[in-house]
C-alpha cells in the first residue's frame, strides 16, 4: 500500500516551479520579462484576493471582477 505524503501549497508551488525551470532549459538564456512580471502580479493578486474575498461572499471571481473595474477606472482609455 502506498503512503500518502502531505505537502503545503507553498511546497507544491516550489516543486512545480523547479520542474518548470528544469523543463525550460533550452529557452531564452535570461529570465523572460513577461513571465517574471506575470509571476509577481499573480503573487500580489492572490494575496489581495485572499484578503478581500470574505467581503465578497468568499467568491474570488467577484474580487477579480472588482479589481478589473478598479483598473478600468485607474487606466481609463483616452483618444489619440
Amino acid at each position: 500500500m502506498a503512503k500518502k505524503i502531505i505537502i503545503s501549497e507553498t511546497q507544491l508551488k516550489k516543486i512545480v516551479n523547479k520542474i518548470n525551470e528544469d523543463d525550460n532549459w533550452w529557452e531564452n538564456e535570461g529570465p523572460d520579462k513577461w513571465d517574471s512580471l506575470e509571476k509577481d502580479l499573480r503573487f500580489v493578486v492572490d494575496k489581495i484576493i485572499d484578503k478581500h474575498k470574505s467581503n465578497w461572499g468568499d467568491d474570488q471571481y467577484a474580487v477579480i471582477g472588482a479589481i478589473e473595474q478598479i483598473f478600468e477606472g485607474m487606466f481609463a482609455k483616452v483618444g489619440r
